[in-house]
């Protein structure tokens, strides 16, 4: 490509006359900025994939715990490409939070050269493990089986966890757990009901930030997250009353604005929350 290039401008400087002039300086001019709108189109392409196959890969490992499928979809979930490789992908479960990360070789086009590594990773709690380690069974995490305030859900309401109109809902997009309120940073977050703080967790400026999450009893828990490591004004193991202040919303981890993301789990598996908030 670089030679037929080469071939090119030189013809052109051997023509004669104000057109060939022209030629010399904005042909390769065009090609060049093709040749780097193409570049960039590869580059997002790859990202995107990338962040796909890390995105499916964290949501099957934190509900299922199963390291082996969640890479599978992960795989599944990059494609196939010729113009670019996912080189790795790396699922791993510790402690309750799943950690996936990924390598991708994407070529440098139109240049002999090393081809680029892009790497990302992130991290979430694993949803089966929080309902597990408080003898929370799959049974009592059924819909029909959870109580709240005596009531079985979805009957069951909560106390709003900000005052602010929700966003993007549990169906906004493949991956997405929960329900967002976008609010300035500082507002107040509240317990959706009465229990007591399971963990505080602060994963630095990756997945969900800082993060709480509130044992109601009866297999159901509510998550708090995207908070910054100073917001959160509980602690673990403490009792909280509802509508009680226990943050304050941030825009910490994989967060594209300002939000509270807030999740309602029974028996381990995040829900709808909007059917208990209304």
């Amino acid at each position: 490509m670089q030679l037929y290039i080469r071939r090119i401008a030189t013809m052109l400087r051997n023509r004669k006359g104000a057109a060939s002039v022209e030629f010399v300086t904005i042909l390769p001019l065009v090609l060049l900025i093709s040749m780097a709108v193409w570049q960039f189109a590869i580059f997002s392409l790859a990202i995107m994939d990338t962040h796909s196959a890390i995105r499916d890969a964290i949501k099957v490992a934190s509900v299922t715990g199963d390291v082996k499928t969640a890479r599978k979809e992960g795989i599944s979930s990059f494609g196939k490409s010729n113009a670019y490789k996912l080189k790795k992908l790396s699922v791993k479960v510790n402690h309750g939070e799943v950690t996936v990360s990924a390598n991708t070789n994407i070529p440098i086009i139109f240049v002999n050269s090393k081809a680029f590594t892009y790497s990302s990773d992130s991290d979430a709690p694993v949803l089966n493990n929080v309902a597990a380690s408080y003898g929370f069974g799959s049974s009592s995490g059924r819909h029909g089986g959870a109580f709240l305030n005596g009531a079985a859900l979805p009957g069951g309401k909560l106390a709003a966890p900000i005052h602010a109109a929700p966003g993007v809902g549990i169906n906004g997009y493949s991956g997405h757990t929960g329900q967002d309120f976008p609010a300035p940073i500082g507002t107040n977050i509240f317990a959706a009901e009465s229990g007591r703080v399971l963990k505080v967790v602060n994963l630095g400026d990756r997945s969900y930030g800082t993060y709480i999450v509130i044992d109601h009893g009866g297999g159901i828990q509510t998550l708090y997250a995207h908070m910054y490591d100073d917001q959160p004004v509980v602690h673990a193991g403490q009792s909280v009353t509802r509508g009680q202040k226990i943050g304050e919303s941030g825009n910490n981890g994989n967060s594209s604005g300002p939000h509270l993301h807030f999740e309602v789990r029974i028996g381990g598996h995040p829900v709808d929350p909007m059917p208990f908030l209304r």
